[in-house]
């Protein structure tokens, strides 16, 4: 979509003109299909890395614009939130050396980005979702100030009618809405382009599909949201709903996210996946420039079509481009994450291509016979549970390592020799994902057993920020995943201490439309002295305290003698001036809001 100038569909007139260009690009495309005008190879590949830039805190820094002012070098450029960037690699033929050499690129690239985001006290890091970011910095300050974008969200808002909502179930439960298309912002991703020869596309299209899930449960890295512990991959999960566009009244219908993995195989030609996308959703946004024409000798840019598919989101995506004016389509993996390691990052883009090239001449056809919604439950049983997957695969249930060792590992490794892939590479990549598959640790894996371990020890921000700190130290020094242990070395914060640094998350609160016997008998079991008065939709309107409860009538309300007299202290408060506050006060406890939802508390024997 940033190849393009975009704007908004505002009236029935321009949305039926890009409505007869879109079809006119796809008419074209399939002419060029037809006549064998699109190049028929299948030996290129190429990736974007997606990077949090992080601060010394490892917290989320929004200084993406001034790094690429420095930086000098058309390899990066911005993503949706200012905390983010991306690098393109160039394209390399699939052959001896290149995933060395893929590898070697992005790390002088990404040394090059870490030493101009150092002048700003921030770092660059590779992750799925950055376990310390926090809802609060997925405000509108923190979007990158493109028109694109800002269009895109306002399309995207207004085609929903209502916030965006997120609901999310794994250990942790999380529910939370949001009036942009921010939460989007939260997923950085490894994306892995391979090109595909039309004839064969059909062919390797159905198998990218059906080798999705044991690629990604190798891969799992986003086990951590806003402190919450849910899928092994939450990215799958939160990028569809953050861009969900549905209103609750089309649920009970088949109506597809903007983000899906499919609803079927695709039989005829890659057109196929396009003319479902524009059938299946609205238009949100459209390009200045006229219709496909291949009349002249020039191939056609096919704008149109290609803004649309910008603005859906599978996973396995049909991309078309055009070198020294030769089409050509690519496959383009989008569901692995970012990190752990840069070269846990190649490692899991070999097993990918290896994969896809290794496709056993026995299953060219398999969808034939196949029930495509096993191919998507296997997807989805991998975002959810990661390298503990169990898979149906062709008649028998796997486990992912062994689905991986004994089955995918050895096609991966056929199909690379087939490619004539240097045994260097082929064995050093493979062997990641082969010691992964047996000590069964991916990034997922390093986070969550750590996170548990270091919450018995320190509080929820403290201990998110230390799985950033040692998962950065790990990833500078290039170690795979599978070797990382625990820091044995205690870390010492460089910072003021904050209130969210102890401050207690795990609230009771009661509603006030109940009776105060009723709180009182709360406070009691729970053994608090305070409780936060809230509605049911999370609207605080008081505290209730065993003193208030005992001095009143045991049948009042809750909200006749709840205290309004609200004591606030803000998340990003110091612990300092919190306990000079509350000994001038003389407050016993404080309330801390970020913004107007209530996300802990402090008592003076927090200090």
């Amino acid at each position: 979509m940033g190849d393009f100038n975009v704007t908004a569909i505002t009236d029935v007139k321009s949305k039926n003109e890009f409505y007869r260009r879109i079809w006119s690009d796809i008419k074209t495309f399939e002419s060029m299909l037809n006549n064998h005008l699109i190049e028929s190879r299948s030996d290129k590949i190429g990736v974007e890395q997606e990077i949090c830039i992080i601060n010394s805190e490892m917290n989320p820094a929004s200084n993406a614009l001034e790094i690429l002012k420095n930086i000098n070098d058309n390899s990066y450029t911005n993503e949706l939130a200012l905390f983010n960037l991306e690098i393109n690699s160039k394209p390399y033929l699939l052959e001896k050396e290149c995933f060395s050499e893929i590898e070697n690129e992005l790390k002088i690239l990404l040394d090059k980005g870490e030493h101009v985001a150092n002048q700003f006290n921030t770092h660059l890091f590779l992750t799925g979702i950055l376990p310390t970011l926090k809802f609060r910095d997925l405000n509108f300050n923190n979007m990158t100030p493109e028109p694109r974008y800002r269009a895109l969200s306002e399309a995207l808002l207004n085609l929903r009618g209502s916030n965006f909502e997120v609901y999310l179930q794994g250990v942790d439960d999380l529910s939370l809405n949001l009036e942009t298309v921010l939460f989007e912002a939260c997923n950085t991703s490894f994306q892995t382009h391979l090109q595909i020869a039309p004839e064969e596309f059909v062919d390797m299209h159905n198998w990218a599909q059906m080798i999705a899930g044991p690629i990604l449960s190798m891969a799992s890295n986003s086990p951590l949201l806003f402190g919450r512990e849910l899928w092994a991959e939450t990215r799958i999960a939160l990028f569809k709903q953050s861009l969900d566009t549905r209103g609750k009244n089309l649920h009970t219908r088949k109506k597809s996210s903007r983000v899906y993995f499919g609803d079927d195989w695709i039989y005829k030609s890659a057109a196929e996946l396009w003319i479902k996308d524009v059938a299946r959703f609205p238009l949100i946004l459209q390009a200045t420039g006229g219709y496909a024409n291949i009349q002249d000798g020039t191939m056609s840019r096919l704008k149109n079509v290609r803004l649309h598919n910008g603005t859906t989101y599978t996973w396995n995506r049909l991309c078309y481009g055009i070198a020294d004016n030769i089409p050509h389509i690519r496959i383009e993996c989008r569901y692995l994450p970012a990190g752990p390691s840069l070269v846990d990052e190649i490692a899991n883009l070999v097993f990918w291509i290896g994969v896809m090239k290794g496709q056993p001449e026995s299953l060219k056809k398999f969808y034939l016979n196949t029930d495509f919604r096993i191919a998507k439950d296997n997807f989805i049983r991998a975002a959810r549970t990661g390298i503990h997957t169990v898979f149906h695969w062709f008649g028998k249930n796997y486990s992912a390592s062994e689905l991986v060792l004994k089955v995918l590992l050895p096609i991966a490794r056929s199909g690379l020799e087939s490619c004539n892939v240097s045994t260097q590479d082929i064995d050093k990549y493979l062997g990641i994902i082969e010691s992964r598959a047996i000590t069964e640790q991916n990034g997922s894996e390093f986070m969550v057993n750590r996170f548990r371990k270091l919450l018995k020890k320190c509080n929820e921000i403290r201990s998110l920020e230390r799985v950033v700190r040692e998962s950065l130290d790990f990833q500078k020094a290039n170690i795979p995943v599978h070797e990382w242990k625990e820091s044995e070395i205690p870390r010492i914060l460089k910072r003021p201490m904050l209130v969210e640094d102890i401050m207690n998350t795990n609230i009771y609160t009661i509603s006030p439309d109940l009776e105060v016997e009723t709180a009182l008998d709360v406070l009691k079991f729970k053994n608090v002295h305070h409780l936060p008065v809230e509605w049911h939709n999370g609207k605080l309107v008081g505290v209730i305290t065993e003193e208030l409860c005992e001095n009143a009538p045991k049948d009042s309300l809750i909200s006749e003698v709840m205290s309004t007299k609200l004591q606030i202290l803000s998340p990003s408060d110091t612990i300092e001036s919190a306990k000079d506050i509350m000994h001038k006060n003389n407050f016993t406890y404080c309330l801390v809001m970020d913004g107007t939802n209530l996300c802990g508390i402090l008592t003076n024997k927090d200090f």
